[in-house]
């Protein structure tokens, strides 16, 4: 019997340590909380680098650096050139649109052909 109570005993004393010391712990003081929010922050930064390739892109600029050219662009000369391409564009498909009402065919309905009179107009 006092076999017994001693396991009993042991197990109590060693269930209150292990609970004092998990749940009554002192609370992090601020440093060591700052410290695991930056830790935390380098290491998004550096998944993110990582997901997003950026690392990989960078590297393979600096060893084919010579492959390439930095000019400055003029972005209203940019917007001129893709407004003009896009009216360009939209003339070209109306043209063919408007050769595939006059045919009328079963042929005007396919993509295809469609692509075939855009080729004509470009």
């Amino acid at each position: 019997m006092a076999a017994g109570w001693l396991l009993v005993f042991s197990l109590t004393l060693f269930q209150s340590l292990v609970m004092n010391h998990s749940s009554e712990g002192p609370f992090p003081s601020p440093t060591t909380i700052k410290s695991w929010v930056d830790k935390m922050q380098e290491d998004l930064i550096t998944l993110a680098r990582t997901a997003s390739g950026v690392e990989q892109l960078a590297a393979i600029y600096l060893k084919n650096k010579d492959l390439y050219t930095v000019e400055a662009n003029n972005p209203r000369q940019l917007v001129e050139i893709a407004a003009r391409d896009i009216e360009k564009l939209l003339s070209n498909r109306s043209k063919a649109l408007v050769v595939c009402g006059e045919n009328r065919s079963d042929d005007c309905c396919s993509i295809s052909f469609l692509f075939s009179l855009l080729h004509l107009f470009i």
